[in-house]
């Protein structure tokens, strides 16, 4: 089965998505981008940058694309689709977000959104 045959279960997309701390998507989009650019074959780095090796531009290029707030819904759409299921929650649950809300919460000047 091709990636875009992957089966979704949206409601789960949804409470996936209720479940973010508002203030720690820029942790999750980080995270999430970063597993999703660690598994792209090669032709696809080519297709979006230029050159098959230049992860970090892919990277930069896939982060710009899912900072848009109305794209969180398909960020875990794609991961589920892209990494499965039970990585991206186990992805999602070593951030630990509730600990990094409440430090972000308290600190907000001090986390690291580059």
């Amino acid at each position: 089965m091709s990636q875009e045959e992957v089966e979704v279960d949206l409601k789960l997309v949804d409470q996936v998505v209720e479940r973010i701390p508002d203030n720690t998507w820029p942790v999750v989009i980080k995270s999430v981008v970063a597993n999703i650019v660690d598994e792209m074959p090669s032709e696809v780095v080519l297709r979006l940058t230029g050159t098959a090796d230049d992860f970090d531009k892919a990277e930069e290029i896939v982060l710009n694309y899912y900072q848009d707030p109305d794209r969180r819904a398909n960020l875990i759409i794609d991961a589920f689709k892209l990494l499965g299921v039970e990585n991206t929650i186990y992805i999602l649950d070593s951030l630990q977000l509730d600990k990094q809300s409440d430090f972000i919460a308290t600190h907000p000047y001090e986390t690291d959104e580059d």
